[in-house]
């Protein structure tokens, strides 16, 4: 069963934030981390010094914590930035620490486009990429992709995606790998996590699916092959606007379970970190969300993150570990300025 669902104007949109604009990494080493995406994604530094002070104490850490940070864009694209932040000095342990990937808990991987998945999956292997297959080439829905997911330092994974059918269209700054546009999340409990993002939240579904993989074989979540056309899984994207810029990914697999890393997806640990949301009205968000039973989990704070200036920001955890935070600057601006 697979729905696409088109995105559009729904009750709440006066308060709902958009797609994340950014994905927050905690990494071990910052320069290399900084470096690995200049050079393989061909992305471009937009900050590059110390996050706001006051930073370490929202996320619940010691106030004299320093933070390191280094914000990426793909050049020419004013969403789905990557934010890699490092904490010196801090004891830390992978938020998914050797993980399956049908564990739960946390963020598992972040989603870009690319051109050429063999020429990139090449790339990625030379620099010491772990993958947990080589490209595969399947049909989802009404679309035929070559996909692979590559597991780096620090436990990050990202899933290239090849569109082979029908043409991409609208990617006008793909060239390398493209600015995130999805983020997936593995869940115990699935229909509690639909509810909080669907319900709770507001987001709206982009796109439904349901089932195993069409027969036995390698495929692209390393399933065992002899058991890649028994294992169904349920799979919903959705967004604050019901596209599929800036969503989020739920997967659950009927049968399997794994460990479970939901208690370790938090501040400093390493790996994927948070997502983060710009919203107009901060305030009349959160009134929605303790309308809908969710609380903050750390602030409303009130920091300077740059480059959208003096911001208010609020976290909250997802029902299985994700953070997300939601930000409303304090002034105009929230994007990055064109380089002239």
């Amino acid at each position: 069963m697979l729905l696409i669902a088109p995105g559009g104007a729904g009750a709440d949109d006066a308060v709902m934030p958009e797609g994340f604009r950014e994905v927050v990494f905690s990494v071990s080493d910052l320069e290399g981390s900084a470096r690995f995406y200049r050079e393989v994604a061909g992305w471009e530094v937009v900050v590059d010094g110390e996050a706001s002070p006051g930073l370490a104490a929202h996320w619940g850490l010691a106030e004299n914590q320093p933070i390191s940070e280094v914000l990426l864009r793909n050049p020419g694209d004013d969403r789905g930035f990557l934010r890699l932040v490092a904490f010196p000095g801090a004891e830390q342990q992978q938020i998914r620490s050797n993980a399956q990937t049908w564990d739960t808990g946390g963020i598992f991987d972040v989603n870009v486009r690319v051109l050429d998945i063999h020429a990139k999956f090449t790339e990625l292997r030379e620099r010491g990429w772990m993958f947990y297959s080589d490209p595969i080439r399947f049909a989802f829905g009404p679309f035929v992709v070559w996909e692979v997911l590559a597991k780096g330092p620090d436990g990050v994974v990202i899933a290239m995606v090849e569109r082979v059918q029908p043409p991409l269209e609208g990617w006008p700054n793909l060239r390398e790998l493209s600015h995130i546009f999805n983020s997936t999340q593995i869940v115990r409990d699935f229909d509690s996590s639909l509810e909080f993002y669907r319900d709770k939240l507001g987001f709206e579904i982009y796109l439904e699916h349901q089932g195993p993989s069409q027969e036995p074989g390698p495929n692209v979540l390393a399933l065992p092959h002899n058991l890649a056309a028994e294992i169904t899984r349920k799979v919903v994207i959705l967004s604050p606007d019901g596209t599929n810029a800036g969503s989020v990914e739920l997967i659950g697999f009927a049968g399997l379970t794994g460990a479970d890393h939901s208690e370790h997806a938090v501040a400093p640990n390493l790996g994927i970190l948070a997502l983060r949301y710009p919203v107009a009205d901060l305030a009349a968000y959160r009134q929605r969300l303790s309308e809908h039973g969710v609380e903050p989990f750390k602030g409303p704070s009130t920091l300077t993150i740059e480059p959208y200036g003096k911001v208010e920001i609020m976290t909250i955890r997802a029902p299985e570990g994700a953070l997300l935070e939601f930000y409303q600057p304090h002034g105009a601006g929230g994007t990055p300025a064109e380089e002239e």
